[in-house]
């Protein structure tokens, strides 16, 4: 298991920019997928909560540098979801249609 997924970052206003996610027990990485950005990390203990959001395909991270990430498709989001409930020992709220 690869336990990372393509998402869109919002990076502007209205810009969201892909990102590899890859979850791992320390934390969430971001690696940009074209080399005009920085990577970005979030140590698990910096997660103050997770939530998916079924009906926009998002996940919300509450931690200091981020707060929301938005999935390319349908199969990310619940395969994300999979790998954050198996992968991180923290609570993960899911919002279902």
């Amino acid at each position: 298991m690869t336990n990372s997924v393509v998402v869109k970052l919002q990076t502007g206003f209205f810009e969201r920019t892909p990102f590899k996610l890859k979850i791992t027990a320390e934390g969430l990485v971001f690696k940009p997928t074209t080399n005009n950005r920085d990577s970005l990390t979030i140590p698990v203990e910096d997660i103050k909560s997770v939530t998916f959001y079924e009906k926009k395909q998002k996940l919300e991270v509450e931690a200091k540098d981020i707060t929301e990430v938005f999935f390319t498709n349908e199969s990310d989001w619940l395969y994300a979801m999979k790998v954050f409930k198996e992968t991180l020992c923290i609570k993960i709220v899911c919002e279902m249609n």
